[in-house]
């Protein structure tokens, strides 16, 4: 028998053997592997970076407090007619500029101008009758002197009446009677009529002290009287006032309802005018006032005008939270207790620049964001 040389190849045609790995595999894998690297290399420095610049963000972001929940105030002054009147002319548009104490709008005044004449007629009537109680009390201080005259006169005579009677009575009583019966009682009776003269004197002077106060107090009355008078006719022309309606401060007229011909009562509103000094309500919750301080810068930004910041500062803080203020505020004294975050309104001061700039566009109740610096 003869021996045959086995080939593989021959024996197992269809089974293939695995290579071992080629060169240009394990390049491959290095290269991937060396790109892991590098990139793990740079991303560490990346992400380095980016956790610096969070810190510093977030260090930056701590010096400020911000609130969308601001809003835009000013003072709106209603203007109401004071007195009962109808509507004779109407000075003024809608949004228009007004200075203060410019007319706004005229009442019928006929009905206040007769009032004021009556008043000025009876002032004159008055006025007249203090001529005639100074002349009375003139009269009645002459008529006191005169008395006070006749008071002398009377205390003279009756002293010499005194004198004669006191005479005569020794006269018939000390000296074996040197005058008669008739003289002493002719004496006695001067005396007595010089007594009932004086006594009546008197009388008289203190009638006459009676109307020099009587006609002291009539002068008084008529002063008195012009005084009132006076005052009537004061307010008479101050009524007449009233039926013209002035601006209370400058600004801008809104919400107007008055007319031609519309008859008005005193305390309706007619118009309103609004202020054009401006400022900023700014609602911020109460964790965000613990740095926040009176004097602080604040940078503004007002929906309604895009692309445009403004500068303040932080002028007060409200005395109580918006919940305390309003109609009906909240009970916590009970039972179940919840915690919600509470508002403080700040007030917040617009630059004169700034809010003199666009003082045509600054309206009460305007959506702002106001941001506060707490720190340089």
């Amino acid at each position: 028998m003869s021996t045959l040389a086995l080939d593989p190849k021959t024996l197992a045609p269809e089974i293939e053997f695995d290579d071992p790995p080629s060169r240009t595999q394990s390049a491959t894998r290095r290269r991937a592997l060396s790109t892991r690297t590098r990139l793990l290399l740079l991303g560490i420095p990346v992400l380095a970076l980016a956790a610096t610049a969070l810190s510093f963000w977030l260090a930056y972001a701590a010096k400020f407090e911000e609130t969308d929940d601001a809003f835009i105030e000013a003072d709106v002054h209603p203007v109401s007619s004071r007195i009962i009147g109808d509507v004779l002319e109407v000075l003024v548009e809608d949004n228009q500029i007004v200075a203060k104490g410019q007319p706004l709008a005229k009442l019928d005044p006929r009905d206040y101008e007769m009032k004021l004449a009556f008043a000025r007629t009876t002032l004159e009537q008055v006025v007249a009758q203090i001529p005639q109680a100074e002349a009375a009390l003139a009269k009645a201080h002459a008529a006191s002197r005169e008395t006070a005259a006749k008071v002398a006169v009377a205390a003279a005579q009756l002293e010499k009446a005194r004198l004669d009677f006191d005479r005569a009575e020794k006269l018939f009583t000390n000296e074996g009677r040197a005058i008669s019966r008739q003289d002493l009682d002719s004496a006695k009776a001067a005396f007595d009529s010089a007594t009932a003269n004086h006594t009546a004197a008197v009388a008289s002077q203190e009638a006459a002290a009676a109307g020099v106060r009587a006609a002291e107090a009539d002068l008084i009355v008529a002063k008195a009287g012009r005084d009132h008078a006076q005052t009537v006719v004061d307010d008479a022309q101050l009524q007449l006032s009233y039926t013209i309606l002035r601006a209370p401060d400058a600004g801008r007229i809104g919400k107007r309802t008055l007319q031609t011909g519309q008859h008005v009562q005193p305390g309706q509103a007619l118009l309103a005018v609004v202020s054009q000094d401006n400022w900023v309500v700014a609602n911020f919750k109460e964790n965000q006032l613990a740095q926040m301080r009176a004097g602080q810068p604040v940078e503004v930004k007002i929906d309604a005008i895009h692309g445009q910041s403004f500068h303040g500062h932080v002028d007060s803080f409200s005395p109580g939270t918006g919940a305390k203020f309003t109609l009906l505020p909240p009970d916590n004294a009970t039972g179940n207790f919840t915690k919600i975050v509470q508002r403080l309104p700040v007030k917040i001061l617009l630059d004169a620049s700034d809010s003199k700039a666009f003082a045509s566009r600054l309206s009460p109740g305007l959506s702002v964001i106001a941001t506060v610096r707490l720190k340089p």
